[in-house]
């Protein structure tokens, strides 16, 4: 005579159990890389944003120093045009960003590990984990098109390079050039 089985045995549900906690883990895993992952487009983002504001930023800045422009003052020799435009006052001076008034002001700035501030100076809410760095490249050998920087002159041609970094440390570059609108007298 042939019983039936009205059950699940103790080994049949050891078993099924013990696939059904694999699968659970693998799925599981599986799902908690893809929300790590997931939040890599966010951050870059957010720094390709920052690294976009903080360009437009420094290129809205005047070429020169507004206090020794050469284009509103003519009589300027090439070296006080090239003080102008390397000049530095209020970044050294510690003053907040909206009163830096060229762009040059804005070489070596590094807001550090503290934070992104608003041109005031004050801390935004969200981006205390993201750096931002800023670059400006004034050399000899820079050249856009066929418009060249030469020894002596006044540069004619500045790379802006935004640096910014996320909270995972990923980097994140943004180029960007402005040129004089100032022909210098003598021949540079």
């Amino acid at each position: 005579m042939v019983r039936k089985q009205l059950g699940v045995s103790l080994v049949e549900l050891i078993i099924a159990i013990i696939i059904i906690g694999i699968s659970a883990t693998a799925l599981l895993q599986s799902l908690g890389f893809q929300v790590v992952s997931n939040v890599d487009p966010m951050l870059r983002s957010q720094s390709q944003l920052l690294a976009r504001q903080f360009l437009s930023e420094v290129t809205s800045k005047s070429y020169f120093d507004p206090s020794s422009d050469p284009r509103t003052n003519p009589t300027l020799s090439n070296a006080a045009a090239s003080a102008s435009l390397q000049d530095q006052t209020a970044s050294t001076a510690g003053q907040p960003r909206s009163n830096w008034d060229n762009v040059y002001e804005y070489h070596g700035y590094d807001s550090g590990s503290g934070g992104i501030e608003d041109v005031q100076g004050n801390s935004i809410s969200g981006l205390e984990n993201y750096r931002v760095a800023v670059h400006i490249d004034i050399s000899d050998a820079l050249q856009l098109g066929g418009v060249q920087n030469s020894s002596g002159c006044p540069a004619k041609v500045m790379q802006i390079e935004v640096t910014t970094t996320d909270p995972r440390g990923q980097t994140t570059t943004l180029n960007g050039y402005r040129t004089s609108y100032w022909e210098a007298d003598s021949p540079c």
